[in-house]
């Protein structure tokens, strides 16, 4: 960057800092609160966990209501929890879940009533430990259907009915799902039937990873249009968000925002991190998981985990910078986008501590290990402030930063 463009972003963001000053102080609390910064655009929602919801941690607790309208269930509506035998039920967590967002008024999505992972292997079996036949698969998943949606009908906002179950390259992934029904088509439509029969008045979604690669984007494409086509209602797309610092290519998300709008869907964008990590691999972000032990020598870890002891100023400036490049576009496409979903309060939290590589320190979020928001929050928040109060040719840049843990 020449000097010249150096004093150019500084100047825009200058501007912006003092139409910030000159705003009342309401206006200024407001924008320091990610759910009334967007208010009037979508709904910003985060993953929740169990000691959130039950009150173990509640510095969290006190950023999700000061920022978030929506939550998710990160696990704790899943199958292996509320069903992990045959005999056993388990709602305990799921009902404490539902309540802590009903209490709140908080717009509640249940996460997820099908999906091969996290569902225990006897789903898939009959009584003599042989894989089931296609009507009884169908079957035990209506009467999971029926039991769960069934039971949070009208205190659940949405679920997310079907997730993951297309491939990169748009085909139906083979997983214990797909060939338990033996035919993709007909798992996603019997879902969703059972779906809109025992939640009524609940939205019903697909989400999925990857959901911007052009293949995949065009199998899910081919997906929805079956069922509207055979008359099943499907009221939303989940993209989720699990992306980097450089990928995906912004094209590739607003063309896969355009595409679903076009089905006349509701897109949500969920499950947002950005990985600051090294790749092992370009776009390494589901589908391989490096566990084995040699991850974990020093040589390796030199590599694959360099930010032990915090972000550099250098990539914390990249995050925030990637942030609010992610977040021009979501408020770009507001008239689609119903929600924006964060996947955990803060860094601490993140699943990506141990996915693809276990017991590494990511930062992948707003807040940082101490609940303290980091620099990309003020990006964030920028995006909102630089539209209300300067005109679309000034694209302000986020502050200088400071390294933080």
């Amino acid at each position: 960057m020449t000097s010249t463009a150096s004093c150019q972003r500084r100047s825009a963001w200058a501007i912006v800092m003092l139409m910030l000053l000159a705003a009342p102080l309401h206006a200024r609390d407001a924008a320091n609160s990610l759910k009334a910064s967007f208010r009037d655009d979508f709904l910003v929602g985060v993953a929740v966990n169990d000691d959130i919801v039950r009150g173990r941690d509640p510095a969290s607790l006190k950023l999700l209501e000061r920022h978030f309208n929506a939550i998710t269930a990160e696990n704790v509506m899943k199958a292996e929890v509320l069903h992990p035998q045959q005999d056993r039920w388990d709602f305990s967590a799921a009902d404490a879940f539902v309540e802590f967002g009903r209490k709140r008024r908080l717009f509640v999505v249940g996460h997820t009533l099908v999906w091969h992972n996290q569902t225990p292997d006897w789903f898939f079996r009959d009584a003599n430990g042989q894989p089931n036949q296609r009507d009884a698969q169908i079957e035990r998943m209506r009467q999971y259907i029926e039991k769960v949606a069934g039971r949070y009908a009208g205190r659940v906002d949405a679920w997310d009915v079907v997730n993951e179950v297309i491939d990169d390259d748009g085909s139906y992934r083979d997983t214990s799902w797909v060939r338990a029904v033996g035919d993709g088509d007909l798992l996603v439509q019997q879902a969703f039937r059972f779906a809109q029969q025992y939640a009524p008045g609940t939205e019903l979604y697909y989400n999925d990873f990857n959901a911007w690669r052009p293949e995949k984007r065009d199998g899910i494409v081919r997906m929805v249009r079956k069922l509207q086509a055979a008359g099943i209602r499907i009221d939303g797309i989940g993209m989720q968000g699990h992306w980097g610092l450089n990928y995906p290519a912004t094209a590739d998300i607003e063309a896969a925002i355009d595409a679903y709008a076009a089905l006349g869907l509701k897109v949500m964008i969920t499950e947002l991190d950005v990985d600051v990590l090294p790749l092992t691999r370009e776009g390494q972000v589901i589908g391989t998981v490096m566990a084995h032990k040699q991850f974990q020598l020093p040589e390796f870890k030199r590599y694959l985990d360099p930010y032990q002891q915090g972000l550099p100023v250098e990539v914390q400036q990249r995050l925030a910078e990637r942030y609010a490049e992610l977040f021009r576009i979501f408020h770009r496409k507001r008239a689609v986008i119903a929600r924006v979903s964060l996947w955990g309060v803060h860094d601490g939290m993140s699943w990506k501590n141990d996915y693809p590589v276990p017991h590494r320190t990511n930062h992948p979020l707003l807040f940082d290990r101490q609940r303290q928001p980091k620099p990309a929050l003020a990006a964030v928040l920028s995006v909102a402030t630089e539209s209300a109060t300067t005109s679309s040719s000034i694209a302000a840049p986020p502050p200088t930063v400071a390294a933080t843990p």
